[in-house]
C-alpha cells in the first residue's frame, strides 16, 4: 500500500509539474492589439521616406543586425526580456516610480518566481512583461527592483489595453523609451515556430534625436540634430535581399522584417532586435540575421496610415475614444495630464551645452546651466553634466545625510578665466553635496570652494591654472577630498583646508606645480573658532614641485590627532613635511606620520619640521633623503620634544634642533633625543633615488627593504599591496 501511495504522489506531482511548466510555457490567446494597429500593419507598400539615406547614415554604413535573443548559454541568462504570463488571481503590488508622473499608478501583477530581464541580479533595464491572459491587459515596468521591506520600485510603468488602439499621452514614456509597449514587438519563439510573424518587430539604436514620429510618443535624447533618426523610425528590409539560405528561423524573422518592418523604440545597441529568451532558440541559427546589414533597409513613411494624433489605428472607420478602459484591475490615477516640470518627480537630472533652462532637466530635455540646475536641486538628487563648457556656479541648497545632491560631471570644463564668480565652483552654506567629474580652470580665486558647510565630497576634479587654489575650504567639517588633480595654481596652494574643522580625508590627489604647498591646512584663530583642525587622515597623495615660492609640500598648522602615511613627497622647494603651529591656536599635537616617502632635492628645505609647541608626534617607517647641501631630516625646536617619538626610518645624516643654525649627526641627534634607535642612515645623499624620473625610483630597493616596525592601522601600502610583519620603509612595499 505504501508502494501505491508513494507511485500515487510521484504521478500528482509529475502532473503538478506539467501544469506549471505549461503555464510558464503559455503564449496567450489575446489578440496583440486590433488588426488595425499600427504594430499589426503591413508597410510592404508604404514609400520610402524623404530622410531614409540620411537616418541610415547616421546609424552607420554596414553595421549589422544583432539578434538581441537567444537560447542559454551555459551558466548565463539567456539574451532576451522574458515574459510574465499571469491571470486574475496573480497578486498585485502597489510600485513606487522614479518617474511617476509618466507612469500609469495601478497594481501591478508580479508572479512569486517573476522573471526579470537579465535575471534577478541584472544590472541592466531590468523590465518586468507581465500579460493578464484572463483581461487581456499587458502590464510593462522599467528598472524594477525590490526593497529589503518588500516594497517594489521602478523607474517607469505602464499599462495597455490590448484590446484598444489608444496610444499613451503624448510626451509620456512607458517602459520603453519612445512610450511604446514593449511586448508586442518582440521575435516570440511560439509565433516563429508557426512560420510567421504578423506584427513589426522591435529595435533600438544607439544616439537617436530629439524627435519622434507617431506611433512613438517621447523622445530618448539630448542631441537636437535632424540628422540622427527619431524614435517611432520604422525600417523595412528592401524586398530584393535574398534569404534563400538563411536559417528557418532566421528567415521568418527576415520575412517580417520586409513585411512588417521593425520600430525604433530605445536607444542601445545598433540595429538590436528584441526577443523573448527561449531554450528552443537555435543561436547558431540566429546568427544568419547578422547577414543583413544597414544598407539593407530602408526607412518607410507611415504618415499616410494614421488616422488620429492619439490612436494607434490605421483604419479610418475607427472613431477615438479618449477614456480609458474600464475593465477590471485596470484604476489609473490620471490627475495630471499635463507635462509639467517634474523635479518633485524623480531624482536624477541632466545638463547640457544643447539643453535650455525652460526644460525639465531629464535626459531627454536637459537643462542648460548648472546654475539652474543648482538652485533647482533637492536632497536626493543627482545632477548628470555632459561634456562641454559651462559658466562657474554657487552651490547654496543642501542635502541630507542619506539624502545627497550629487552634480556628476563627465568631465564638464568651467573655464572661468572671466566673469564676476570668483570661484569655478562655489559651495556655501550648504551640507550634503558631492562635486565630481569637473574640469576647473582660471577661476579669480579658486577651481572649488566649500566655506561654512559639512559632509561634502570633492572627487575626481581637474583643477589646473586657477589663481589662489585648486580646492580651498573654510569652516567645513566632514570634508573628503580624493582622486583630484590639484597643478599650476598662480599664487598659492593645490589643496587650502582652512579655520576651524574636524574630520577631514585627504587621499590619492596629485597635487605639483603650485607655489605655495601642495596640501595646506591652517586652522587659523584670527578667523574664530578654536583654532585647531582634528581628526584628519592624509594619505596615498602625490605631492611633488611645489613650494616654489614658499611652504611646505604638506603643511599642517594647528592640526592635531591626525594621521599623514603613505605619501609620496618629492622634488618640492619647500619642507617636505611641517607640523607647527603659526596662525593656529595651538600646535600640531598627537599626529602619527608613518610611511611617508620623502625625497628633497638640491633646492628643498628639511624633510620634515616640528615646531613652535607641536608636541607628541609619532614619526615612524619614514625615508627621509635629503639632497640639499647641509639640511636634512628633521628639524625640531625644544617646544615640540615633549612625547615626539622617532623610530625605524630611514635617514639623511643630518639633523637640528634650531631651525638649521647648527647641524647634527646621528650620535649627536640620538644622545640628545633619545630617539631612532632602530632607525638607518644615509650617508651619502646621492645613494638613494633617482630624482629625473615621473616618481623617485630607489637605487637600492635593500636599504629599505624589512627594515620597518608592523603598525595594524598601516598594513597597506601606497598601492594598496599588504604590507609584510617586518615592511619595507617609506610609502611604497616593494616586491
Amino acid at each position: 500500500m505504501q508502494n501505491v501511495r508513494v507511485q500515487s504522489t510521484i504521478a500528482l506531482l509529475f502532473t503538478l509539474f506539467l501544469c506549471v511548466d505549461a503555464f510558464s510555457a503559455q503564449t496567450t490567446s489575446c489578440d496583440i492589439f486590433p488588426s488595425s494597429n499600427i504594430w499589426n500593419t503591413k508597410v510592404t507598400n508604404a514609400p520610402v521616406h524623404k530622410e531614409s539615406l540620411i537616418w541610415l547614415n547616421a546609424i552607420g554604413k554596414g553595421v549589422k543586425v544583432h539578434p538581441d535573443f537567444g537560447s542559454k548559454r551555459f551558466n548565463k541568462h539567456a539574451a532576451g526580456i522574458p515574459i510574465n504570463y499571469t491571470n486574475k488571481n496573480t497578486k498585485r503590488y502597489p510600485v513606487l516610480f522614479k518617474y511617476k508622473q509618466e507612469s500609469d499608478l495601478v497594481e501591478y501583477p508580479i508572479p512569486k518566481y517573476v522573471k526579470i530581464e537579465g535575471g534577478i541580479s541584472s544590472k541592466g533595464d531590468r523590465h518586468i512583461l507581465s500579460l493578464d491572459t484572463d483581461e487581456c491587459i499587458l502590464y510593462e515596468l522599467f528598472n524594477i527592483h525590490r526593497r529589503d521591506s518588500g516594497v517594489w520600485t521602478a523607474g517607469s510603468g505602464a499599462v495597455f489595453d490590448l484590446t484598444s488602439n489608444n496610444l499613451r499621452p503624448d510626451k509620456w514614456t512607458s517602459a520603453d523609451a519612445a512610450g511604446l509597449p514593449i511586448y508586442p514587438g518582440l521575435v516570440r519563439y511560439d509565433e516563429v515556430k508557426t512560420g510567421i510573424i504578423n506584427h513589426a518587430l522591435r529595435f533600438t539604436v544607439r544616439t537617436s534625436n530629439r524627435k519622434y514620429l507617431w506611433p512613438a510618443r517621447h523622445f530618448a535624447s539630448r542631441h537636437n540634430n535632424p540628422n540622427l533618426p527619431p524614435m517611432g523610425m520604422r525600417l523595412r528590409l528592401k524586398p530584393n535581399i535574398d534569404l534563400s539560405n538563411f536559417s528557418p528561423q532566421a528567415k521568418v524573422i527576415a520575412t517580417a522584417l520586409k513585411t512588417y518592418g521593425m520600430i525604433l523604440a530605445d536607444n542601445g545597441g545598433s540595429l538590436f532586435i528584441s526577443g523573448e529568451p527561449n531554450k528552443n532558440w537555435n543561436n547558431w541559427g540566429l546568427k544568419d540575421l547578422k547577414k543583413l546589414v544597414s544598407n539593407d533597409f530602408e526607412v518607410v513613411d507611415t504618415s499616410a496610415l494614421q488616422v488620429h494624433q492619439d490612436s494607434a489605428t490605421t483604419n479610418k472607420n475607427d472613431i477615438y475614444k479618449p477614456n480609458l478602459s474600464s475593465k477590471k484591475n485596470l484604476i489609473i490615477d490620471k490627475s495630471t495630464k499635463k507635462y509639467k516640470n517634474k523635479a518633485k518627480y524623480y531624482t536624477d537630472f541632466y545638463v547640457s551645452p544643447y539643453g535650455h533652462d525652460s526644460y525639465d532637466g531629464t535626459n531627454e530635455r536637459p537643462w542648460k546651466t548648472l546654475q539652474h540646475a543648482a538652485d533647482l536641486s533637492e536632497p536626493g538628487d543627482t545632477i548628470n553634466i555632459e561634456k562641454g563648457s559651462y559658466s562657474p556656479f554657487k552651490i547654496t541648497k543642501s542635502g541630507t545625510k542619506d539624502h545627497p545632491i550629487i552634480f556628476n560631471a563627465d568631465g564638464a570644463t568651467i573655464d572661468a578665466f572671466s566673469g564676476a564668480f570668483r570661484d569655478g565652483i562655489e559651495i556655501r552654506k550648504a551640507n550634503h553635496i558631492t562635486i565630481k567629474g569637473f574640469k576647473v580652470h582660471h577661476a579669480n580665486r579658486a577651481g572649488i570652494s566649500a566655506v561654512t558647510c559639512s559632509d561634502i565630497t570633492i572627487e575626481w576634479n581637474e583643477l589646473l591654472e586657477n589663481k589662489n587654489w585648486g580646492i580651498f575650504t573654510g569652516f567645513c567639517s566632514n570634508l573628503v577630498i580624493r582622486h583630484n588633480v590639484t597643478a599650476k595654481s598662480k599664487n598659492q596652494h593645490g589643496i587650502y583646508v582652512s579655520n576651524t574643522s574636524s574630520n577631514i580625508q585627504i587621499y590619492n590627489n596629485h597635487s605639483f606645480d603650485n607655489p605655495g604647498a601642495g596640501i595646506q591646512l591652517n586652522a587659523d584663530k584670527h578667523m574664530g573658532g578654536k583654532g585647531v583642525i582634528k581628526n584628519v587622515i592624509i594619505y596615498n597623495n602625490d605631492i611633488h614641485h611645489n613650494g616654489s615660492e614658499g611652504g611646505a609640500a604638506i603643511n599642517l598648522d594647528g592640526v592635531q590627532h591626525s594621521k599623514i602615511f603613505n605619501n609620496l613627497v618629492y622634488n618640492n622647494s619647500g619642507t617636505g613635511i611641517a607640523i607647527f603651529k603659526g596662525d593656529a591656536a595651538e600646535g600640531s599635537k598627537f599626529n602619527q606620520i608613518i610611511h611617508n616617502t620623502i625625497a628633497m632635492p638640491s633646492s628643498g628645505r628639511w624633510c620634515v619640521l616640528f615646531k613652535n609647541e607641536s608636541s607628541n608626534n609619532v614619526f615612524k617607517n619614514n625615508i627621509c633623503e635629503n639632497k640639499h647641501s647641509f639640511r636634512g631630516s628633521i628639524n625640531i625646536d625644544e617646544t615640540s620634544k615633549n612625547g615626539f617619538i622617532s623610530d625605524h626610518n630611514l635617514l639623511t645624516n643630518r639633523f637640528t634642533f634650531d631651525d638649521g643654525e647648527t647641524v647634527v649627526k646621528y650620535d649627536h641627534w640620538l644622545n640628545s633625543i633619545n630617539q631612532d634607535k632602530n632607525s638607518h642612515i644615509i650617508n651619502k645623499s646621492t645613494q638613494l633615488f633617482r630624482m629625473d624620473t615621473l616618481k623617485p625610483t630607489l637605487k637600492k630597493p635593500n636599504s629599505v627593504k624589512n627594515k620597518g616596525v608592523y603598525m595594524s592601522n598601516y598594513d597597506l601600502d601606497y598601492y594598496g599591496k599588504a604590507r609584510k610583519k617586518s615592511p619595507d620603509i617609506g610609502a611604497i612595499q616593494s616586491n
